[in-house]
């Protein structure tokens, strides 16, 4: 079982941006700063980065079968390491990869597109994602993209009902589909 998961909007609120930072700027920032400095000298802020974490790991608990792969853009401008750095030991150790980059003139079906590939590629059956924008999952023909999307208000990210919400997802996919030893 994969979950396919976005942080901006969901890990916390979409108000994380990226300003320039010269290498000169980086310097004068505190360890933890710098560990926002995109491979591209970008400095990704935002209030509250991340706080949705922990809600996420506790919500994940009872189903040690999910792994995750990391289909947010952040992907674009961190190594899978960075990004792992980014998560709590809980989420970290369940991260198993990372999505093709696909681009698309206006972003319709790009994540779909991402996703198909990485399920495709790997073979994993079942999977959930967990994102705060439907559009590049939209209008797929037998409805399977936007039935295992869990779509989240990008202003609040993964709250108590979204938690709530994966949970008996997972549980509906464990019943229909158990994992055999």
């Amino acid at each position: 079982m994969v979950l396919f998961l976005d942080f901006d909007g969901c890990l916390h609120n979409s108000n994380a941006v990226m300003k320039p930072c010269s290498q000169a700027d980086a310097l004068n920032l505190s360890a933890e700063e710098r560990r926002f400095v995109t491979k591209n000298n970008y400095l990704v802020t935002g209030e509250n980065l991340f706080e949705h974490c922990d809600r996420l790991a506790v919500a994940l608990e009872p189903f040690p079968e999910v792994r995750i792969v990391i289909s947010s853009t952040w992907r674009q401008q961190f190594s899978i390491d960075a990004l792992k750095d980014f998560l709590p030991p809980a989420l970290a150790e369940r991260v198993i990869g990372v999505t093709p980059i696909f681009f698309s003139r206006d972003g319709a079906y790009q994540r779909m597109r991402e996703i198909g590939s990485f399920l495709e590629e790997n073979g994993y059956p079942q999977w959930i994602a967990i994102d705060d924008n439907e559009y590049p999952f939209k209008a797929h023909r037998d409805g399977c993209f936007l039935r295992n999307l869990i779509l989240l208000e990008r202003n609040t990210g993964f709250t108590e009902s979204a938690a709530a919400l994966l949970q008996q997802r997972l549980m509906e996919i464990r019943i229909s589909h158990p994992v055999t030893k």
